[in-house]
């Protein structure tokens, strides 16, 4: 949460200006929105962990690195939309719809427990198989998307296999 907090206090006005390669600078825009009740909370499935009711208790939904003409960036979901894709999606008991990434994929969230956690990203995503799987728990896989400045480094191993 805390790189969550620093990227907050450095975005002015909604975007934050970046190095996006050795040449050129780009303006990455963010929305985070306000923070969700304890009452929005208890609506949440019990199975859900500590970790994903503090950041929708400090930002209930965000966009983060997207432009506001072309899109992309990544769409983290409020309790309601969560809500109601468990419903629509069917998900897996323990797994959680959190977003879309900026080509739109699913993010979700595997919670079996406080020690083991995971993070799914795919278009399609096959909860037999760990292809979409990273071994990173929601704040850490959070935190490395903003210091990454929103590469999607998750796919680097697979690009080069």
């Amino acid at each position: 949460m805390e790189e969550v907090i620093s990227l907050k206090k450095k975005v002015k006005n909604n975007r934050l200006q970046s190095q996006k390669d050795e040449e050129s600078l780009a303006y990455d825009h963010f929305s985070f929105f306000t923070g969700a009740t304890e009452d929005e909370i208890s609506k949440l499935p019990s199975e859900v962990t500590e970790d994903i009711k503090a950041f929708l208790r400090e930002n209930n939904g965000a966009r983060l690195f997207y432009d506001p003409l072309y899109g992309g960036g990544y769409e983290l979901f409020s309790i309601d939309e969560i809500i109601e894709l468990l419903v629509i999606w069917e998900c897996p008991i323990n797994f959680l719809p959190i977003g879309f990434g900026p080509n739109g994929e699913w993010i979700v969230y595997e919670m079996h427990g406080e020690n083991k956690k995971r993070m799914w990203i795919g278009e399609s995503i096959n909860f037999e198989e760990n292809l979409d799987a990273t071994a990173l728990d929601f704040m850490d896989w959070l935190d490395y998307l903003i210091l990454l400045k929103g590469a999607p480094y998750w796919t680097w191993d697979k690009a080069v296999q």
